[in-house]
């Protein structure tokens, strides 16, 4: 489908990103690079990766777009860590610089799982203020590439922040579903700011499931309004079918190209300028 890119995460086959993406580049239009870092732990691809994602990149017609760690609370209010959230991203950004990537996804990660993102709401929004600032001061003439994600507190806590600063939406509408928050009301004011989404399954309060698995009515209303608000505004997006096994990919594509006609290399053509 014109304008939309479908991609999937670089966690499909049980191995490391460029084995992942290596296996997915004939399937899919794009790859989320799901990165994580700790002091046990990294993901972060050395610079050799990087060399090899870009050539197959190229190669194959492959976007990127690239997930920042989870473990980076930009509304923490302890100034470190707000200073090593804006390390991160200033390391990541550095790192995938070669891949040239569609977009970045951010979490405004909440203190507090549910409908109220921090026992201190008001400073926890500022602390996110300071933190986007201190981001958009750096990045600002690629501030739409920054994509903030939903998450399980409702959207319009956070999108004065977004429009303020300038940034666009990661849409996964797996998390509406799940947190039971109304579908049109979000799909009718996160859309046209919507640079990203991420499509799953929910079912029995689980997400990241295949489509198999989830509502099929709901998943064609939201790829139809995906779809009507691409074809309206003609910006191209990427739509990331966001799961982790080959079972629950091969299901949910087949899915897309049975009832959307979409499914991987045969929705779009190379993505555009950033």
């Amino acid at each position: 489908m014109k304008n939309i890119r479908t991609g999937t995460t670089s966690y499909i086959i049980p191995d490391d990103i460029l084995p992942n993406v290596r296996y997915l580049a004939d399937k899919v239009d794009d790859i989320e690079l799901v990165l994580f870092e700790s002091e046990q732990m990294s993901n972060l691809p050395d610079e050799h990766t990087i060399k090899e994602l870009a050539l197959l990149g190229e190669s194959h017609g492959l976007s990127y777009t690239v997930h920042f760690p989870l473990d980076i609370y930009p509304g923490s209010a302890d100034p470190e860590e707000r200073t090593r959230f804006l390390r991160t991203v200033q390391r990541i950004v550095t790192l995938t610089e070669p891949l040239h990537p569609f977009g970045y996804v951010l979490h405004l990660t909440p203190e507090s799982y549910g409908p109220v993102p921090s026992p201190h709401p008001k400073r926890w929004t500022k602390c996110l203020e300071q933190s986007l600032e201190m981001m958009v001061v750096q990045y600002g003439a690629m501030s739409r590439m920054f994509c903030i994600e939903t998450l399980s507190y409702p959207f319009s806590i956070v999108y004065p922040l977004v429009e303020r600063f300038d940034l666009s939406i990661t849409l996964d509408i797996g998390h509406i579903w799940l947190m039971g928050y109304p579908m049109q009301e979000n799909l009718d004011s996160l859309l046209p700011r919507t640079r990203i989404a991420h499509l799953h399954g929910v079912h029995g309060g689980k997400d990241h499931l295949g489509l198999d698995k989830g509502d099929t009515a709901s998943v064609s209303r939201f790829l139809s309004a995906f779809s009507q608000q691409t074809q309206k505004d003609n910006v191209q997006r990427v739509l990331t079918l966001e799961v982790f096994s080959e079972a629950e990919l091969h299901a949910s594509l087949s899915l897309l190209e049975k009832s959307h006609g979409m499914m991987g290399k045969d929705s779009g053509g190379r993505y555009g300028n950033h």
